[in-house]
């Protein structure tokens, strides 16, 4: 089974993770380094939000309290629960089996005839 994750979610993901790493093991300035990490994780909040294709706005509003939550309680425990969340996601869009669309089912032609309409 091949995982294919956006590259873009990767990087900003794992940028926000090494940051708080290196927060809590305080190799960085907190006051200095958490806007960024905040600005970090409200782009995985939307980059996951744009993924579920639904609730969008839910999605973005728990998403960025549960952020701003993990920043104010920063701790190593906290760090764990994040890593936790973000395998979960990662595995639940990722790398979990998608269902196949039988050929006999008229909705992907109901599908592609709406996207092409759509643009």
């Amino acid at each position: 089974m091949r995982i294919k994750i956006c590259k873009i979610c990767a990087a900003v993901s794992g940028t926000w993770l090494i940051l708080t790493a290196l927060i809590l093991a305080r190799y960085l300035n907190a006051e200095t380094f958490m806007p960024l990490v905040l600005l970090l994780m409200g782009g995985t909040v939307v980059g996951i939000a744009d993924r579920a294709k639904t609730q969008k706005p839910l999605i973005i509003g728990v998403g960025i309290i549960l952020a701003f939550w993990a920043v104010r309680n920063l701790s190593f425990w906290v760090f764990i629960l994040e890593l936790a969340a973000l395998f979960a996601l990662a595995y639940f869009f990722f790398a979990k089996p998608q269902q196949k669309i039988s050929a006999d089912n008229p909705k992907p032609n109901e599908l592609e005839e709406k996207l092409k309409d759509c643009c």
